[in-house]
């Protein structure tokens, strides 16, 4: 997948996902954590959010894809999305 493949083999950090809310490619970019390296990142344009998280073993994982219409709107696809990504994040802490 080309949005996985674009994220650096780590972490993010702050300034770097400072820098993909400013690019055209998303309407938005925010990290799942408060502080400190994004190992979870919910990615959203118009048409979707995707939910992203970093393991040390396996490197970065699309998590959760949601369409946004209508029915589903964005802020509902950022609501799943991010809570795809602290489950996944929970079940690779316990492995």
């Amino acid at each position: 997948m080309a949005l996985i493949d674009s994220l650096p083999p780590r972490p993010l950090k702050p300034q770097e996902l400072t820098s993909l809310n400013r690019s055209e490619a998303f309407e938005l970019v925010v990290a799942v954590e408060n502080d400190g390296p994004a190992r979870g990142v919910l990615f959203a344009t118009d048409a979707w959010v995707k939910g992203v998280a970093y393991d040390d073993t396996s490197g970065w994982s699309l998590v959760e894809t949601v369409e946004i219409t209508d029915e589903q709107p964005r802020i509902d696809g950022l609501q799943v999305c991010e809570t795809a990504v602290l489950s996944f994040q929970d079940d690779e802490n316990e492995a």
